[in-house]
């Protein structure tokens, strides 16, 4: 029935796989799970080898990094079941009917199903961790009425459902190297070929969240991920690419970078603080983006 893939990457994913095991044999369903391990450190590798023993689990450890688009194409190129369920390794599954909900889409025979993200309520208590978490709180973890709104700019790879023989017609963007934007580049052939994307309120816990001086260095690289893929139509305009072009067309880009350079060391010191401005990160990739126009 459903191929659960999970690629790996620096991170313990037993307690993600046993629970995922537990809640397909309770829902008496023919399942698998794959886990590929995509270069990460010998300590996880270690961490992650007792998975083996689980039923229904198969966990290869790849000899090179294949990269978030390339692992998540080869994982659905091995799998033997006609639904694939690809979950972010860093996920945590809070809903005992988790599985129970993907099933329901399947036999409605839904081509592509997106569960959803979210996030602690809390604040960590780690200061150099809370830009990632109020980011993601508010930015990525919408309700299922917003995304509903716009259902492909609300996609996201990390808990998603879809038919494999439709998956395979697509693939991830294999070009796009780095972090940022292969989800949307999917969802974007999605909508081109006029494939919904159904929206269901099936949520997992993003768990893993990263330092504020690694989050900006993948806003970076994501943000060059944008300009080359808007510059190769794969993606129309998101709200940071408008922007930029809004402030081109008005003849002020030049004028909004001179104030950004001047009061850079304050954006930087705020995006590093227990309460960091939503606005502030915005105007540090805005930055990026018209930086080397």
């Amino acid at each position: 029935m459903i191929s659960i893939l999970i690629p790996i990457y620096n991170f313990d994913v037993t307690a993600l796989v046993e629970k995922l095991a537990m809640l397909c044999s309770k829902a008496k369903i023919r399942f698998e799970i794959i886990c590929f391990d995509d270069g990460s450190s010998p300590k996880f590798k270690t961490i992650n080898q007792p998975i083996l023993n689980l039923v229904g689990v198969n966990y290869v450890e790849l000899s090179q990094n294949y990269g978030r688009s390339r692992i998540r194409n080869k994982l659905a190129k091995v799998a033997q079941y006609d639904h694939l369920l690809f979950l972010d390794c860093d996920s945590k599954i809070k809903y005992a009917g988790f599985i129970k909900n993907y099933v329901k889409a399947i036999k409605a025979d839904v081509e592509v199903c997106y569960g959803g993200r979210f996030y602690k309520k809390s604040k960590p208590r780690a200061k150099s961790k809370v830009l990632h978490w109020k980011y993601g709180s508010l930015r990525e973890a919408l309700p299922l009425k917003k995304r509903k709104k716009k259902p492909y700019l609300s996609f996201l790879s990390n808990n998603f459902l879809i038919q494999r023989e439709l998956f395979l017609q697509i693939l991830f963007d294999e070009s796009i190297q780095g972090y940022g934007y292969e989800d949307l580049v999917f969802a974007r052939v999605l909508e081109y070929n006029e494939i919904e994307i159904t929206h269901i309120q099936n949520p997992t816990e993003h768990i893993d969240l990263i330092k504020t001086e690694d989050f900006l260095a993948k806003a970076e690289t994501a943000t060059d991920n944008l300009k080359n893929l808007i510059k190769q139509g794969k993606i129309r305009g998101t709200k940071l690419s408008r922007t930029a072009e809004l402030l081109q067309k008005c003849l002020i880009a030049n004028l909004f970078l001179r104030w950004y350079n001047r009061n850079e060391s304050r954006i930087l010191e705020n995006l590093h603080s227990a309460d960091p401005s939503m606005r502030y990160l915005d105007a540090f990739k805005l930055h990026l983006y018209l930086a080397d126009d």
